[in-house]
C-alpha cells in the first residue's frame, strides 16, 4: 500500500511538471510570438549589436562544444530551443532585448550561420542583406532614398544644433505641448463648438468650428463664407492650428470673417469611434481613401452646411485632404454644386514621381513590399521603430541628427526639411503627429506608384471582379472635377511632385490658379508649418477667396 501510495505521488508530480513545462512554452507563444521560427529580411539592428551577437553566438558555442554537456552529447537536441536562449549572455534575456525588434527571432540551427547578419550600407541606410533579402546592392537602395537624400543636404549644422538644443531645452510635461484642438483655440481666445457627425456607415467623425474673438460677428446677421479645411495624411484637426495666431491658416481665415470648420477623418484621434465596431477591432480598419471620400466627407461638407445655412462653401485641404476631395468630385456630381472654389495645398493625387522613401517601397512593384505588407498588417497603420528606422529614419538621422524628429513617421514619410519651420515649433509637430488612419490607406498611396493612374483601392483581380466588375480598380476621372480649383505646390515635396501636378493641372475642367511657391527649400509639411507659409501661400489663398 505504501509503494502504491509513493507511486501515485509520483506520478502527480510528473504530471504537475509536465503541465508546468507545457504551460510555460503556452506563455512564451503568446508573450513572444517574434520567437518562431521565421527571420526578418528587412530590418537590422545597428552594426555593433550584430557583431556582438555574432562574437556570443560563437563564443558561447565553443564553450558549449568543450564541457562534457556538449552540443554532440545532446542527442535529442536537433535545434537550438526557445529554453537554451537562456543560457547565453545577457544580450538574449527579456531586461536587455528589445522585444519589439524581429531582427534576431528565430531558432538556430546548430552550427548554422547567423542569417541577415551582413547589412548593406548607403547614405546612413542600412538593410539586412542574404539569400532571402530583397536587397542585393547599394543600387536597390540608392534608387529608393536618392531623391530624398538630395533634398536634405542644404540644412546647415548650425540648424541641426538648433533643431537638438529646442529639443534639450523642451518641457515635455508642459501641458499645452499636448493640447487638443480646443483647447488650442481657447488659449488663444477664440471660441469653439464641438460637433459629432456620423457618417452612413457609421463612423463618428468630431468637427470642430472656430467661434471669432468679436462677439459682434457672431451676434450680427450677415452670415459669415464658410471654409472647410482637411488635414493630411495622419494628420487631424490640430494641424491648422499649431503655428498660432496670425500664423497658422484658420485663425488667419477666422480673423478675415470667414465661419472656419476643421475636419477630421476615419481613424485619427479625433475620429476613432463607431457605431458598432470597436477601434481596437480590425474590422474598425478596413478602410481606404475611397471610403473616407465617400462617407466621410460628404457627411461633413453637409453638416457645415446645413449648420450654417449656406448653400456653397470653400474647401481648403493638405496632400490627403486633396485625394479625397477630387475622388468625392469624380464621383458624386451633387458635390460639385455644394463647392465655391477649391484650394489644394500640395495636390497629391498622382503618385508617379514620389520621393517619400517609405511610399516607393510599399509598392506593390518594390522589391521590399511583401515584408512592409507583412510587418504592416491589415489595420490601424502603427509602424514599429525598427521599421521607421529602415525606411528613412536611419538616414535621416545620420543627415539632420536628431532622432525625435527621425523616429517620427510623418517626418520621414513627408520629408525632414526643417529648414524653414520655427525650431521652438517642431516639439509640437511631434507631439501632435501622426494622428492615426488606416495601414490600407498607406497601401493605397504606394498602388498608385504602380498603376501612374489615380484609382480606387486595389485589392487583387478576384476581388476587384466582385467589387468593381473587372479585374483593375476603377478609376477617378478628373476631367468630371468640374469644380473651380488652385493648385499649390512645391519644387522639393516629396510626396506631391511638380510632374505629377502638372499632369492634374491639364486633366482638371477649372483650374483658376496653378501656383508654383517661389521657394528653393519648400516642402511637404511647410505648407503647414512653414514660417514663411503665411506669406508665400496663405496671403494669395485668402485673397482668391475674397475675389470670389
Amino acid at each position: 500500500m505504501l509503494q502504491s501510495a509513493q507511486s501515485t505521488s509520483t506520478m502527480k508530480a510528473v504530471y504537475f511538471l509536465l503541465c508546468l513545462a507545457l504551460a510555460r512554452n503556452s506563455a512564451s507563444n503568446i508573450v513572444r510570438p517574434q520567437l518562431l521560427p521565421q527571420m526578418d529580411t528587412l530590418f537590422v539592428q545597428p552594426l555593433g549589436l550584430v557583431n556582438q551577437f555574432q562574437q556570443t553566438y560563437q563564443e558561447t558555442k565553443q564553450q558549449h562544444q568543450s564541457e562534457s554537456t556538449s552540443f554532440e552529447s545532446k542527442e535529442s537536441k536537433e535545434h537550438l530551443s526557445l529554453d537554451d536562449i537562456n543560457d547565453y549572455p545577457s544580450l538574449f534575456r527579456s531586461g536587455n532585448k528589445n522585444w519589439n525588434s524581429p531582427v534576431f527571432s528565430s531558432v538556430i540551427t546548430q552550427g548554422d550561420q547567423i542569417p541577415y547578419g551582413d547589412t548593406i550600407e548607403w547614405q546612413g541606410v542600412q538593410i539586412a542583406a542574404g539569400p532571402r533579402s530583397p536587397v542585393k546592392s547599394k543600387k536597390d537602395i540608392e534608387r529608393i532614398f536618392k531623391d530624398a537624400y538630395k533634398s536634405m543636404q542644404h540644412v546647415s549644422e548650425d540648424e541641426k544644433r538648433m533643431i537638438h538644443k529646442t529639443f534639450e531645452e523642451i518641457d515635455q510635461t508642459k501641458e499645452d505641448l499636448h493640447y487638443n484642438a480646443t483647447q488650442l483655440l481657447k488659449q488663444h481666445g477664440y471660441g469653439v463648438e464641438e460637433h459629432i457627425v456620423k457618417t452612413d456607415d457609421g463612423y463618428l467623425l468630431t468637427l470642430f468650428r472656430i467661434q471669432p474673438k468679436d462677439t459682434n460677428e457672431i451676434q450680427g446677421e450677415k452670415k459669415r463664407p464658410v471654409v472647410l479645411l482637411m488635414h493630411g495624411i495622419l494628420g487631424s484637426a490640430d494641424d491648422w492650428l499649431l503655428m498660432g495666431p496670425k500664423k497658422s491658416l484658420a485663425y488667419i481665415l477666422s480673423d478675415a470673417g470667414y465661419d472656419v470648420w476643421l475636419g477630421n477623418t476615419r481613424g485619427n484621434k479625433y475620429a476613432r469611434n463607431h457605431v458598432s465596431k470597436h477601434v481596437s477591432n480590425p474590422d474598425f480598419w478596413q478602410f481606404s481613401m475611397d471610403e473616407i471620400a465617400l462617407h466621410d466627407l460628404p457627411a461633413m461638407i453637409d453638416f457645415a452646411l446645413q449648420t450654417s445655412e449656406q448653400e456653397k462653401l470653400f474647401y481648403v485641404g493638405h496632400a490627403q485632404g486633396n485625394t479625397v476631395f477630387f475622388a468625392l468630385a469624380a464621383t458624386i456630381p451633387e458635390y460639385r454644386e455644394k463647392v465655391a472654389m477649391m484650394y489644394a495645398l500640395s495636390p497629391m493625387v498622382y503618385m508617379t514621381h514620389v520621393r517619400s522613401p517609405l511610399i516607393k517601397m510599399i509598392a506593390p512593384n518594390s522589391q521590399f513590399y511583401e515584408r512592409l505588407h507583412e510587418q504592416l498588417g491589415h489595420s490601424e497603420f502603427k509602424p514599429s521603430k525598427e521599421l521607421i528606422h529602415t525606411v528613412g529614419g536611419n538616414m535621416c538621422e545620420k543627415e539632420i541628427g536628431c532622432k525625435h524628429v527621425c523616429s517620427n513617421i510623418n517626418f520621414v514619410m513627408s520629408g525632414v526639411d526643417t529648414a524653414d519651420m520655427d525650431f521652438d515649433l517642431i516639439p509640437s509637430i511631434v507631439a501632435h503627429l501622426p494622428a492615426g488612419t488606416a495601414t490600407r490607406v498607406i497601401k493605397q498611396l504606394g498602388q498608385a506608384v504602380v498603376s501612374h493612374d489615380f484609382r480606387k483601392y486595389d485589392y487583387g483581380s478576384k476581388i476587384n471582379k466582385k467589387i468593381y466588375g473587372m479585374r483593375q480598380p476603377t478609376k477617378y476621372d478628373m476631367t468630371e472635377v468640374n469644380v473651380p480649383v488652385a493648385l499649390y505646390f512645391s519644387e522639393e515635396d516629396w510626396l506631391a511632385h511638380p510632374a505629377d501636378v502638372e499632369r492634374l493641372h491639364k486633366e482638371l475642367p477649372d483650374v483658376r490658379d496653378y501656383y508654383k511657391v517661389p521657394e528653393k527649400h519648400f516642402n511637404h509639411m511647410d505648407f503647414q508649418f512653414s514660417k514663411k507659409a503665411p506669406e508665400v501661400v496663405y496671403k494669395r489663398l485668402v485673397e482668391s477667396m475674397q475675389s470670389n
